[in-house]
Parts: C-alpha cells; sequence; structure tokens
C-alpha cells in the first residue's frame, strides 16, 4: 500500500484561509498507465498527488514519447493550461497507482484569482518544474544509462512509498527514452549488485543507498530542490 503524505504545495496553505481553493478540492485516484490528459485537449483539472506518480510525456509525431518531468506528493501538474485557457502539449500519465486531490480548471482560476498565497504557490510549483526539467535534459544528454536508471527508480520510490514498484521495462525504457534492451541490460547490472530484484512488472529497492552510488548527481539536485524553505508546511497541515 502506498504511504500517505499531505501534498506539500497543499500543507503551506491555511485551509481555512483559502476556501475558493479547498472547498473545491475532491479525492481522486488513479491505476497506473491511466491517461490524466492526452496532448493538443484543454486542460478539465489541477492534480495534487499525495501518493503515487504522474509522468509529463512529450509525444511524437510517430507515436514515441519520453518523459521530461515527473510529480507525485511534492507538486502539483494541470496548472499551468487550466490558467492560461491554452491546450497541453504534453500528456499527462500515471505512472504509479495514485491518490490524491483534483480541482475543475474553472474553480482553480477562481482560487488563484482571489489569492496572493495561491499565486505564489503556482509560482513555486513553476520553479520546481522548470528545475527539474532541466536537469532532466541534461541527465538525458550527459549521464550513462545506468546512472539514469539508478536516479529514476530513486525517485520513483520517493513518490511510491513503497519498496516493491510496479514497472515493466517497456514502461521505464519509455520514460528514459532508451531502447528496451538497454535497460534490461542495465537492470541485471544492478540486480547482480544486489541493489534492486527484477520480476516480470516489479522492480523491489533492495539497497537506496547502493542506488545513490550509482545515480548521477541529478536525484541529490532535484531533491535538494525540493527541499527550498518556501516549501516548509505549516505546524498543522491542511488534508
Amino acid at each position: 500500500m502506498n504511504q500517505i503524505r499531505s501534498n506539500s504545495l497543499l500543507a503551506t496553505l491555511n485551509e481555512a484561509a483559502e476556501p475558493a481553493l479547498f472547498n473545491n478540492l475532491t479525492r481522486f485516484s488513479a491505476e497506473r498507465h491511466t491517461v490524466l490528459h492526452r496532448a493538443g485537449e484543454a486542460t478539465a483539472h489541477v492534480y495534487f498527488p499525495i501518493a503515487g506518480m504522474i509522468s509529463f510525456l512529450t509525444v511524437m509525431s510517430d507515436g514515441e514519447a519520453v518523459e521530461t518531468a515527473a510529480v507525485g506528493f511534492d507538486n502539483m501538474c494541470g496548472h499551468n493550461t487550466a490558467l492560461s485557457g491554452r491546450n497541453s502539449n504534453c500528456q499527462l500519465i500515471v505512472q504509479l497507482d495514485m491518490q490524491g486531490y483534483r480541482i475543475a480548471s474553472t474553480r482553480f482560476q477562481e482560487a488563484y484569482k482571489q489569492s496572493d498565497n495561491v499565486r505564489h504557490m503556482v509560482h513555486i510549483a513553476n520553479e520546481l518544474l522548470i528545475e527539474q526539467t532541466q536537469q532532466t535534459a541534461a541527465c538525458h544528454a550527459l549521464h550513462a544509462a545506468e546512472q539514469r536508471l539508478a536516479r529514476w527508480i530513486l525517485q520513483t520510490h520517493d513518490f511510491a512509498g513503497q519498496d516493491v514498484l510496479d514497472l515493466t521495462q517497456d514502461f521505464v525504457s519509455e520514460m528514459l527514452g532508451v531502447r528496451r534492451t538497454t535497460v534490461s541490460q542495465v537492470a541485471t547490472a544492478l540486480q547482480n549488485e544486489k541493489l534492486i530484484s527484477v520480476r516480470r512488472g516489479h522492480v523491489t529497492v533492495l539497497s537506496r543507498e547502493g542506488l545513490e552510488q550509482r545515480a548521477c548527481e541529478c536525484y541529490a539536485a532535484v531533491m535538494k530542490r525540493s527541499e527550498h524553505p518556501a516549501l516548509k508546511p505549516l505546524a498543522v497541515p491542511p488534508r
């Protein structure tokens, strides 16, 4: 069972002071591989995960896709196009079974207009997403597949809140933008070092310390930014 945390962004707000936001949040859950939003469509909802993981996929004209960012309890998604009214150029897909909250785009627009604190929350969310996207781009260009896979498993492990991750090699290859055979080779190497255990459709984390040693600097860099003082929760976190 996924570990349930407060969403880091919602936890920075005073629930009683932000009725336009909190009164319109509804609980939401979805299984992995659920498409929350397709590229080119209008945005219907803004999502605040508390367990699981949502990936941002850039989809090419031939159907090939690669992950450019991912959010869990540390962020939200759908907010920018909900506010701008533009159709998103990326696809949002549930990477791990998720639980969280969502709010209709029109309601989120109202909350944004009414509250300086909600606007500030959006600015923080955007900074975190931009920094993650920049780091991911550099990671894809500069780091070896083994380092990238270790980094990605660590991030997924953080968001899942459990050691057993429901992941297939096909899905991981799509997320990392590498061939399935490359994922298989690298995963086998990590398994031989007893850092992970791979079974059909499942990856079990055996040694976080070992994975952190194998991962590139990108994992630590993104985690450090997500611990910014602006994300310090209130004494009594909402929700």
